[in-house]
């Protein structure tokens, strides 16, 4: 009896430190990443993407606001810094709910989910450094760090 409780147990503990959870799912699988720059006047933006579904790291860019969002594929990023950007980011649209403060060109940070048809955008004026946007910057400037230095 003894025996057959130490390798239940020895099982069970096993089992608890070889499964790694990730906070990509069926949920989140649909998620995108987007930051970058715009300009309101033609609706153009250029900027990076982080897809959930590949974990790649594109460079998305359009020429106005009637156009597709185009992607080329530039590198990837492990699950782990996916899900402490992702916590971040949704973190941070909690705590701050709404910022819309562009001049004629804009700097943004985005957290699409096509899954849940959730859509989330801040959106600041980069040459002025506000308390408003502190958070977003901070944010944008650690997913810039993510981006090859020859992309």
């Amino acid at each position: 009896m003894k025996s057959v409780i130490v390798i239940i147990f020895g099982l069970f503990l096993h089992g608890c430190m070889s499964t790694k959870t990730t906070c990509i799912n069926e949920r989140t699988m649909g998620t995108i990443l987007r930051w970058g720059d715009g300009d309101i006047a033609s609706g153009s933006f250029t900027g990076y993407e982080i897809h959930a579904e590949d974990l790649g790291v594109y460079n998305a860019h359009r020429i106005n606001s009637n156009d597709i969002m185009n992607l080329k594929r530039i590198d990837s990023v492990n699950v782990d810094f996916f899900c402490n950007t992702l916590q971040d980011m949704i973190g941070t649209f909690t705590a701050i709910q709404s910022l819309y403060s562009p001049g004629k060109s804009y700097r943004s940070v985005e957290y699409i989910n096509t899954k849940t048809n959730v859509h989330k955008k801040a959106i600041w004026n980069p040459e002025f450094s506000t308390f408003g946007s502190k958070e977003f910057r901070a944010l944008h400037d650690s997913l810039m760090l993510r981006v090859p230095a020859s992309k």
